[in-house]
């Protein structure tokens, strides 16, 4: 059946609580199914398993194969049991996702009320939820092409990501080169005044240096003069 266009591949799909072993929700895709009850007693002959509820670890997967159909279930904290009945050619691979669909939306519509309808109480409210996810998954060749659709888009999205990242390092590079260049440029203005404070001390330096030497050389020519002009007298 696997590939077909009807393919039929999923034929039960159940919640039951293993505390009291009571079926709150079940659907059947294909109408007058007449292994309906085969289905039915499979789930309580599980869920009666001695010390089910105790040997059986919430989060795990588990897959009981028969001659024709697999029986595949997960259990959350609650004692919820989700159940997925398909033909043993259908892929574990699949099979599974499907089961991880089914559990959020159903806690989040269903999840309290699971733990205290009566049995089958819930079958109506989550037909339309069951059938939606039975059809996109019964047909395992159309949803690996959905699902190799979908990986193609997220390695687009991951290298859209990628390169917007290596864009705003890029920018951020940028800024940062930009925001050294301003930095150095304040810097060498500083300097500039620095140098030119430097240079106008270093001339006053040297003015005032002139000026006492000159002083000096006047005093000494004054002296010298002086000196010469007494002598000259005293003759």
């Amino acid at each position: 059946m696997i590939g077909n266009g009807n393919a039929n591949n999923i034929k039960y799909v159940a919640v039951a609580r293993s505390s009291d072993q009571v079926t709150v929700a079940s659907y059947m895709p294909e109408r007058g199914d007449h292994n309906s009850d085969q289905y039915h007693n499979a789930v309580q002959e599980v869920l009666s398993a001695p010390d089910f509820q105790y040997k059986v670890t919430p989060g795990s997967r588990y897959r009981l194969v028969g001659d024709i159909n697999a029986f595949n279930f997960t259990t959350d904290a609650q004692q919820r049991v989700y159940i997925v009945i398909t033909t043993i050619d259908y892929p574990e691979r699949l099979v599974f996702p499907l089961i991880n669909d089914i559990i959020p939306q159903f806690k989040q519509e269903h999840g309290d009320k699971a733990l205290t309808c009566e049995a089958n109480a819930l079958t109506k409210k989550t037909e339309a939820l069951f059938s939606k996810l039975v059809k996109e998954y019964d047909d395992p060749t159309k949803k690996d092409k959905l699902s190799a659709v979908i990986s193609k888009v997220e390695d687009v999205k991951l290298t859209m990501h990628s390169n917007i990242d290596g864009m705003l390092r890029n920018i951020d590079h940028t800024e940062q080169v930009e925001k050294t260049t301003a930095k150095l440029h304040e810097q060498a203005k500083l300097f500039d005044q620095q140098a030119r404070t430097i240079k106008r001390q270093e001339q006053w330096k040297n003015m005032k240096l002139m000026l006492i030497i000159g002083g000096i050389v006047v005093v000494v020519l004054i002296i010298i003069i002086a000196a010469l002009a007494s002598g000259n007298g005293s003759k």
